[in-house]
């Protein structure tokens, strides 16, 4: 063999080598660029979901729990059907699966599965946030008047540092079941320090406030107690927009 010849045999080699060389780095972009698509889906997913099994712990009295819907079960059945559609679609096309309509299909269910998580952990969480609140606040005109008090003063300063700590972990949903028990004693300890307080107030006002406040009722009071002095009081301190009237539920026995 003539060394030209040699010389034309190792160049189509090196061409051979580089167009694989060429493809297989298309292939890697490709694959890069799929897992970019469900990267931050899969993340978000993944923590929606270790914080629904955490909310499971919620106290069963809560407004509500932790249970999926018919809706969202229907859209986890959507979104693994699409997932494994595209998986099926990237076994027999690998990196072509990305110019293929079931990588978007997938996409799109992941992210509405995700989406409706997100909703259903925040709608929990809120609500049992609000209602924990609604035991044991103290309205703000109220607490004031523990300020500068001997033997009062204590509670005022406990019963703040305990609101704030309160107040910082109800924005956070929680990553685990012992900051749900922590919030629940935080909301216990500023309960006792309500009870400890001593508030100068008219006397159909402070019997309102002391059925609302009491731990069954759950921040609910029958509308009898709204006497023309309570209501006066609650419009002269602005605290009238705080409440809401609700009709119980139907029962005819």
């Amino acid at each position: 063999m003539s060394a030209l010849e040699q010389q034309i045999r190792n160049l189509r080699s090196e061409l051979l080598l580089s167009q694989s060389a060429g493809q297989s780095r298309e292939s890697i972009e490709d694959c890069k660029h799929i897992y970019e698509r469900f990267q931050d889906i899969a993340s978000s997913l993944k923590a929606m979901v270790a914080n629904a099994a955490v909310l499971k712990a919620l106290p069963a009295d809560a407004p509500e729990l932790m249970q999926l819907s018919a809706e969202l079960q229907e859209q986890c059945s959507k979104a693994l059907a699409s997932l494994k559609l595209f998986i099926g679609v990237w076994s027999q096309k690998k990196s072509a699966a990305r110019q293929d309509d079931a990588l978007n299909n997938a996409q799109v269910a992941l992210g509405n599965l995700t989406a409706q998580l997100e909703e259903k952990v925040m709608s929990c969480w809120s609500g049992w946030t609000i209602q924990l609140d609604s035991l044991c606040r103290v309205e703000k005109v109220m607490l004031d008047t523990q300020r500068g008090i001997p033997g009062v003063e204590r509670l005022y300063t406990e019963y703040v540092a305990l609101r704030k700590q309160f107040l910082a972990q109800a924005k956070q949903v929680p990553e685990t079941v012992w900051c749900i028990q922590e919030l629940s004693k935080l909301a216990e300890r500023m309960q006792e320090l309500r009870t400890q307080m001593d508030f100068d107030l008219p006397t159909d006002v402070s019997n309102f406030f002391n059925r609302l406040n009491q731990p069954g009722n759950l921040g609910q009071v029958s509308l009898s107690l709204m006497t023309l002095e309570t209501l006066q009081w609650l419009q002269k301190h602005d605290l009238l927009g705080q409440f809401t009237v609700s009709r119980k539920a139907y029962n005819d026995h």
